[in-house]
């Protein structure tokens, strides 16, 4: 089928036509336009001497253009079509004429690629149906080779045949241009041997294969192996499975330097018609392995008739006899019924033996009982079955012999006969076997006495009484492949009821939370873009989204272990469901994260009801362990709106920010997101953005630094290095602002590491000049996220030696949430930075947990009094006793001490009379960049201490 394109044009005359528009309308005088066919190029259409134009190799390969000499590749996407190339001024036209290019090749290239597949389509369903079209190997083979020819170029093709029985193989079909002694199609070759055919070696190896030439050699070499004939270019091998995945044989295909290599397309093709090919042959063979024992087994019955004709002294009795046994043997090959069956043989039997009274008897050993499936007499009703007794029959199946009686047997006259039934003159018996087992009796009987059955006549019964034999084989076996069909049908529909069960519970998992039994976020995020599908359409209510969020969970399952933490969430979410109405949607999207979907919500008034029902509902404590443990929620709440979303994870979205603003704001609470936090949001999301330029780019970011004094001696001792960001159009953005966003976008780390840095390089420069001595140390923060790094001492100190500073002087302050996050990972880098000679300094001591589990745990050297309580040192005399208590417990440590917040000379007043070692805070110095330093203030303290003791 042509394309639209096609019909107007064919790729030469839209070639041609470009080139005219050009050459019209522009200064174009000499000019060519390429197609890519493959890995070959063709020219399309030319104006002028196209020699002094480079060639679409030469362009393809990168190679650089002349002076005066311009071209234009034609591309569809990032697919090359081809090229355009002139000399001289294209003109305004250049761009319609590329594009009228681009269009006519795409089209081509379109339409030659599914031409390709459609005749790749065709040849396999041709190769699969050659199965049915040809009867013999050797009319498939030349087939299948043709079909290969439509496919690519398969002018060096053989098939190789593999017998798993002999361990050989041969070749039915080779067919080389290049090879001058092609192996013969009756030829075998050993599967093994001291040096295998690289055939043997691919259908030994059971995998496809591709070789150049070089890679064919080295194989031979390692494998040695055995190279006959000339040496291809390329050869490519599969080995050819049948439906149980056993090898029968190989399929190759060699190519020379005068054929074109094969894409990796068709080399994929070939692989795939490889196993089109593989059942195709297990078909045929499988004919023919038929076809062979039918044709033994005919010759069987052949020799047998042969030798009956020559034992038969009259030719007609041999022929009328022969024909009857034919027919015996078509009618036992038939699916008659046994009734019916034994009807026919009768009939038949009648035409070889005087057999006008025949019966079948069969001996059931259970129940001890002969039946007569067929009983066929002149004068004898049809017998019943009955217990074996004295007769003849009898006597048959205990001797497991034929038994002939003549008329003037003994035998015969004994035997015993009713009164009002004629004596049978001759009586002939075969027994019935399947294989081994012993069935029953065939039997004929004469009243004539003209007749008397003879040894030729129980020869044609015994032959008889094997195919009723195996017909009672066919009629068992039918009967006990009819009670496993049902027995199987009855355990597909078993199992077939259980794995609808299985899938039932699996689907009702995988959108399900296996703790709570609630909906879990993949169905969270179904329902809720349904319901927005419905809002926005118009046939579904407005509604809201709860984001609702367990404040302190993290330290109920880190104190209590996991197992409370379960029945905490479980509690949580029975408790939530308590506040809904029950066509509200509650999920549990994981951790201790929950979200509700609340239909029918016209306004924030009803959201904002149900959300603070929820948190008062965890105003009540729940019992864990034996404890009372209280956890309270933080919910963010949003509301449907058409006009400020667009699509339904924004919502979600919305809702967990307005949650985050819950925790911001002091946490058991909720928030109902509104447009002010959507513009912070924005504004969050801008600066989260900036801040990562800031990080890669130069003097944005950059350290302040506030000084420590010795407390006795009013020394300078050290500095802290303070993150402060000068944005170039904000001006001074507070750390206050920026450092959360740093926390919440992982930029945290980036960030320590930038101003650890930083510091550290005017650290040097200042020791460098004299400005500090070795005893002046310097105070970092860490957040708590470095403390998942196990690489932060390493890199640490390579920044110490690149700078050349004491590690001793470097101090690394850290807050108690690194400690509580991950306990065992924050004990190895700390144990890591102490072995590297940092010191650390326990940050804020006394506003969190102030656990002394951490002292004893992780070795400190410093503590950091906070300042809200050296803010309150002069108004309340908890604070005095604090501050006490915390410089004796550093003391009796064996630790230094930093008092944060000296804001005032009678906070400095008290700080020194309770000994406290080291002061910092805007009584000294407020935070300033390193050339703001005022280094004759901070002498002055010195002095102005010396002169006060």
């Amino acid at each position: 089928m042509k394309s639209m394109a096609e019909y107007l044009a064919t790729p030469e005359q839209a070639a041609a036509m470009a080139l005219s528009l050009l050459q019209g309308q522009g200064g174009v005088r000499i000019a060519a336009v390429w197609r890519q066919l493959g890995e070959a190029w063709q020219l399309l259409a030319a104006i002028g001497a196209t020699d002094a134009l480079p060639s679409a190799e030469t362009l393809a390969g990168g190679g650089r253009l002349e002076a005066g000499c311009e071209a234009m590749p034609l591309r569809a996407g990032e697919q090359l079509l081809g090229w355009l190339v002139w000399r001289g001024d294209a003109g305004p036209a250049l761009n319609e004429a590329a594009a009228l290019l681009c269009a006519h090749l795409l089209c081509a290239r379109l339409g030659a690629e599914q031409a390709a597949s459609r005749a790749a389509n065709d040849a396999l369903l041709d190769i699969s149906q050659l199965a049915e079209e040809c009867g013999t190997i050797d009319q498939v083979l030349p087939c299948l080779h043709r079909q290969m020819m439509r496919l690519m170029d398969a002018s060096n093709f053989y098939i190789a045949l593999y017998d798993d029985e002999a361990q050989v193989i041969h070749f039915p079909f080779y067919v080389d241009q290049r090879d001058p002694a092609p192996p013969a199609s009756d030829a075998v070759f050993p599967l093994a041997g001291q040096a295998p055919s690289l055939t043997a070696w691919l259908i030994r190896g059971g995998k496809p294969v591709v070789l150049s030439r070089e890679r064919l050699l080295e194989v031979c070499q390692q494998e040695g192996l055995s190279r006959q004939g000339l040496l291809p270019a390329s050869w490519m091998g599969a080995p050819l499975l049948n439906a149980g995945g056993h090898v029968i044989g190989a399929v190759v295909l060699q190519l020379y330097e005068n054929q074109t290599q094969l894409t990796s397309a068709e080399q994929q093709l070939f692989l795939f018609a490889a196993r089109h090919v593989g059942f195709v042959l297990e078909r045929v063979l499988h004919r023919s392995q038929l076809e062979r024992q039918v044709w033994l087994r005919t010759s069987e019955l052949e020799g047998a008739n042969a030798r009956l004709r020559a034992e038969v002294a009259e030719r007609q009795r041999a022929e009328r006899f022969q024909g009857a046994l034919f027919s015996i043997a078509e009618l036992s090959n038939t699916s008659l019924s046994l009734e019916a069956f034994l009807g026919g043989l009768h009939r038949l039997l009648a035409e070889m033996v005087p057999a006008r009274n025949c019966l079948v008897a069969l001996y059931d050993q259970l129940e001890d009982r002969i039946s007569f499936p067929y009983c066929a007499d002149e004068y004898a009703p049809p017998l019943q079955p009955h217990r074996p007794g004295k007769g003849f029959i009898e006597q048959v199946l205990h001797s497991g012999r034929p038994l002939l009686i003549d008329p003037y047997s003994q035998q015969n006259r004994q035997s015993e006969a009713s009164a009002d039934l004629p004596r049978p003159k001759s009586w002939l018996g075969v027994p019935l076997y399947c294989g081994t087992d012993l069935l029953g009796v065939l039997a004929v009987q004469s009243y004539d006495e003209d007749v008397s059955y003879n040894f030729r006549d129980q020869e044609v019964l015994e032959f008889v009484a094997n195919h009723i034999g195996a017909a009672l084989t066919r009629v068992k076996a039918l009967e006990s492949l009819q009670a496993a069909y049902a027995e199987l049908e009855q355990r597909v529909r078993e199992r077939t009821s259980e794995l609808d069960a299985v899938n039932a519970q699996l689907e009702f998992d995988s959108l399900h939370d296996p703790l709570t039994k609630l909906p879990n976020r993949s169905y969270f995020s179904k329902t809720l873009r349904r319901a927005w599908d419905a809002y926005i359409h118009g046939s579904g209510e407005r509604f809201a989204v709860l984001f609702i969020d367990l404040d302190r969970f993290k330290l109920v399952n880190d104190t209590l272990g996991h197992l409370a933490g379960d029945h905490l969430l479980f509690e949580a979410g029975a408790r939530i469901r308590t506040c809904l109405r029950h066509y509200d949607f509650l999920a549990r999207l994981g951790g201790d994260e929950f979200a509700v979907l609340m239909f029918g919500m016209d306004g924030g008034g009803d959201c904002e009801r149900i959300a603070q029902r929820i948190v008062n509902e965890f105003d009540r404590p729940v019992i864990l362990a034996g404890r009372e443990v209280f956890s309270t929620a933080s919910v963010g709440v949003v509301l449907a709106d058409l006009e400020h979303y667009h699509k339904a994870d924004d919502l979600l979205r919305d809702a967990d920010h307005a949650m985050y603003c819950t925790k911001q704001q002091g946490r058991q609470g909720y928030t109902l997101f509104n447009h002010e936090l959507r513009i912070n949001q924005a504004d969050q999301l801008a600066l989260e953005s900036e801040l990562r330029r800031a990080l890669e780019e130069e003097g944005q970011l950059q350290p302040y630094f506030q000084p420590f004094i010795d407390g006795h001696s009013g020394e300078l001792v050290g500095f802290e290095a303070l993150a402060r960001w000068q944005h170039p159009l904000r001006g001074l953005i507070s750390p206050g602002l920026f450092l959360p966003i740093a926390e919440e976008s992982g930029l945290i780390t980036r960030l320590d590491r930038y101003i650890l840095n930083a510091a550290c390089a005017q650290m040097g420069l200042w020791r460098a000049q004299g400005r500090v001595g070795p005893e002046v140390a310097l105070h970092i923060n860490l957040s708590s996220a470095h403390f998942h790094d196990p690489e932060l001492a390493g890199w640490i100190g390579e920044r110490i030696r690149h700078y050349g500073l004491p590690p001793a002087m470097l101090h690394l302050e850290i807050t108690e949430s690194a400690l509580i996050d991950q306990p065992e990972i924050a004990a190895t880098v700390m144990h890591a930075l102490h072995e590297l000679g940092v010191r650390l300094a326990l940050d804020d001591f006394g506003t969190g947990y102030s656990a002394l589990s951490y002292l004893h745990r992780f070795r400190f050297d410093v503590l950091k009094i906070d300042q809200s309580f050296v803010f309150d040192l002069d108004r309340q005399q908890e604070s005095v006793a604090i501050v006490r208590a915390i410089l004796a417990l550093a003391k009796a440590l064996d630790l230094d001490v930093v008092a944060e917040g000296v804001e005032t000379a009678a906070q400095l007043a008290m700080l020194k009379e309770m000994g406290c070692g080291k002061l910092q805070g805007f009584y000294f110095a407020a935070p300033a960049p390193a050339q703001g330093m005022d280094w004759e203030r901070l002498a002055r303290f010195r002095r102005e201490f010396q002169h006060g003791a």
